[in-house]
């Protein structure tokens, strides 16, 4: 009875007392009832205290069960239902069974026997911001008339933005949420010759995500976005911007083809001010996607499918509507996974403001046969249609290559082209060979050298005169837009169509237009010239509203050209080049030619030979402070159409001063000599910039950039920017001052402009 009531009286503090009462001998039937007594005590215990802290402690020993588990051995006294005495005796048991069999002594909390009550509502992490910033500019422009106007421009902005994310409600796996919002006014004061303007405004916006049932196998997360600005861009004077954007997006990860839909609508809003002159865009998209992708453990499936809707509210003529879908497929086979096939499958279709329809197949094979023998084969089919013509092309190559002692590498192949025109077909038959050659020299060196040839063979069948080409693509060039060249001679300028499907990087001064796709019109964002009866597309740079050709843009092209009704003719080419690595330097030159001939039919001024040489040096490597890079090149290129010679050359420098001062230098020029038609063009590019980073709290940097583009048939463009940048952390507040000096020049036009920046944010 002593030693029952020793183990009795411990049984609350602890299992470590228990276990070393039952040290001593004792026989079975004793140490049974001592267990059946401890427990009985210990649920008794329990339950008493679980009817006096379940109130106020349920919800923190939920949590704290949850992020505490117990060992996999332990079974949690944690019940959904409330425990009555035999369930507690059961389970009091339980724990001494497992202490007595040599668990560590640890003490069970409390939280263990309390009833999981999950928190209704967590709101989670909260953060929130005031910013107030103050812009001043100051601007001239000059024309070549002799017309002087200014335009001097005041904004000041003030923000409270409140955020609160990693919210969720009941339970993070049921739903969660994230709320942010901001509120602000935006007055801003403007004045130019012969009037002014005050306006206040106000700015706000949202961001709201909520997922449902975000961990389980089918999910749905609905998003809302408002972003609002007032935006004061360089020549472009005060922009008013507006991005809304609302949808959901359904998940679905136990399909067959684990798959997503979203739906969304997009508005994009922009108003920009010169003076009393307003420039208005206002574009509704309205967006339905699908995604599925599964994979497998040697094969991959992606699918995906979009609807686009697009209504331009200020200029209605840009409206289309679009739809697209896309299939691909991937898989490797063979005994050693050595064969890989990738198949793609793309229909597309836009309807409105420019009508084209395309479907294209794409199939690839590879197979290695040997680590030092591979293949390769693929088709290509590309169909488009638009204004209500087709044109259709089919391409089938193969591919064998070869490694020697990983020096001598061997490429041997053919390709097989059939394009269908309207009123006739052509039908192309090429063969390749190509031979690359990499020895290792002494010093880390690598000598490169290359050759390969071309044979090809085409035939022309028409019915007609005339034939269409409904879309042909062109990249434009950068930094500096060349003259594009059609690829058909003897195209009708009158049924030229050149439209913009892809946006390079927006110059200064210009406004962003509505699309892409967006047409151009001659005269104002393009001009023509014929050379050896092909014409060529005279790129006119982007001012305000008006889109322009600019570097980095992509231009579709359809027009009529005449043809002959049979022609047969051969293209022989071949190509060398030679490159000498070394760590620091590295000399190279290369030659291409092509050169064509007419079997039969008439010439219609299409064939022509092609030459082009380069030869350059690069030097460059890398110090412990100190980095640079060194580039000149000289080439030229003969062809009947065009034919002009180009030297360029680039620089870079990185040199850390001291270690809390680094500064990087960077220029580019290029030199172009036009012999048909007979003009010169140059592109300068010089940028500088100096930062100083005292410490983790201040960064400072001042930069410079000068750019200047001469064009013996453009008007010649020049500008020049120099900046001040200061970042400064005071604790919770950062500081962000700007000062910015603009010159720009464009012909007989110059435009003068300097900018006061200042921001603070203060983050809670």
């Amino acid at each position: 009875m002593k030693r029952l009531l020793v183990v009795l009286g411990l049984a609350g503090v602890g299992w470590g007392p228990l276990a070393s009462a039952f040290a001593e001998p004792m026989d079975v039937t004793s140490r049974k009832a001592a267990i059946e007594a401890a427990a009985t005590y210990q649920a008794v215990r329990l339950q008493t205290l679980l009817e006096l802290e379940a109130r106020e402690h349920a919800m923190e020993a939920a949590v704290a069960s949850a992020r505490q588990p117990l060992p996999s051995a332990v079974i949690p006294l944690a019940p959904r239902r409330p425990m009555n005495r035999r369930t507690a005796i059961a389970n009091a048991m339980r724990f001494a069974r497992y202490r007595l069999r040599g668990a560590p002594s640890r003490r069970i909390a409390w939280a263990r026997f309390v009833p999981a009550r999950p928190r209704f509502l967590d709101l989670g992490i909260r953060a929130a911001s005031v910013e107030v910033a103050l812009e001043t500019a100051r601007q001239r422009i000059t024309t070549a008339e002799g017309q002087d106007s200014r335009f001097n421009s005041t904004q000041l902005q003030e923000r409270l933005a409140l955020r609160q994310t990693g919210s969720s409600l009941y339970d993070p796996r049921l739903f969660t949420f994230s709320l942010g919002g901001e509120f602000g006014l935006s007055p801003d004061w403007s004045e130019w010759d012969g009037g002014r303007a005050v306006r206040r405004g106000t700015l706000w916006g949202y961001d709201t995500v909520a997922n449902l049932l975000p961990q389980a196998a089918t999910s749905l997360d609905l998003f809302a976005m408002r972003q609002h600005d007032l935006l004061s861009r360089e020549l472009a004077t005060l922009s008013e911007s507006v991005n809304e954007q609302r949808g959901m997006t359904l998940s679905a990860r136990r399909l067959p083809i684990p798959s997503t839909l979203t739906v969304q609508r997009e508005l994009q809003e922009e108003e920009s001010h010169t003076g009393d002159v307003a420039i208005q865009r206002e574009d509704w998209r309205t967006i339905m996607t699908y995604e599925g992708q599964r994979g497998w453990l040697n094969r991959e499936l992606n699918l995906r499918a979009e609807l686009i809707d697009l209504s331009a509210v200020a200029t209605p003529s840009l409206s289309y509507q679009s739809r697209e879908g896309v299939l691909r497929y991937g898989a490797d086979s063979g005994p050693e996974l050595n064969r890989h096939w990738e198949s793609t499958l793309r229909a597309f279709s836009r309807t409105g403001n420019t009508q084209l329809s395309t479907l294209t197949v794409d199939e690839a094979i590879q197979v290695d046969h040997r680590d030092t023998l591979w293949s390769d084969y693929h088709y290509l089919l590309n169909a488009n249609e638009t204004s209500g013509r087709r044109s259709t092309s089919q391409n089938l190559g193969a591919r064998l290559h070869h490694r020697l002692y990983d020096s001598l590498t061997t490429t041997v192949g053919g390709d097989l082209l059939r394009q269908a025109l309207t009123g006739g077909t052509e039908h192309v038959l090429r063969s390749q060979a190509d031979v690359d050659y990499l020895k290792q020299l002494p010093w880390h060196g690598r000598l490169r050298a290359g050759m390969g040839t071309t044979m090809a063979y085409q035939q022309d069948r028409f019915e007609g005169t005339e034939s269409f080409v409904p879309q042909e693509v062109h990249d434009v060039a950068s930094p500096v837009a060349l003259p594009i060249t059609v690829d058909h001679a003897s195209a009708t300028s009158s049924s030229l169509v050149v439209t913009k499907i892809a946006l390079g990087p927006l110059p200064i001064g210009c406004i962003a237009p509505s699309g892409p796709p967006v047409p151009l019109v001659l005269g104002r964002d393009y001009t023509l010239l014929t050379v050896n009866n092909f014409l060529q597309i005279i790129p006119i740079a982007c001012s305000g509203a008006s889109p322009g050709i600019n570097p980095g843009d992509t231009l579709g092209v359809e027009y009529d050209f005449r043809v002959s009704p049979s022609v047969d003719f051969t293209t022989n080419g071949w190509r060398a080049n030679l490159n000498l690595e070394y760590p620091w330097i590295r000399p190279y030159l290369a030659h291409e030619q092509t050169m064509q001939s007419l079997l039969s039919g008439q010439d219609d001024g299409r064939l022509e030979d092609q030459r082009s040489q380069a030869v350059g040096l690069e030097v460059g490597g890398q110090m412990p402070r100190l980095q640079v890079n060194l580039l000149g090149e000289l080439s030229r290129y003969t062809a009947e159409r065009t034919a002009y010679d180009r030297a360029r050359s680039t620089q870079w420098l990185s040199c850390a001063i001291r270690p809390e001062v680094t500064l990087s230098l960077s220029a580019e020029q290029s030199f172009f000599n036009f012999l048909e038609p007979a003009h010169q063009a140059t592109h300068f590019l010089e940028q500088g910039t100096l930062t100083y980073a005292p410490g983790p709290g201040l960064l400072i940097d001042v930069s410079a950039s000068r750019r200047a583009v001469t064009d013996t048939l453009l008007p010649n463009e020049r500008n020049l920017e120099v900046g001040l940048n200061l970042r400064w952390f005071i604790r919770k507040l950062e500081v962000l001052p700007v000062l910015r000096w603009f010159t720009w020049q464009r012909g007989g036009t110059r435009a003068r402009e300097y900018r006061v920046f200042l921001r603070a944010v203060r983050r809670f």
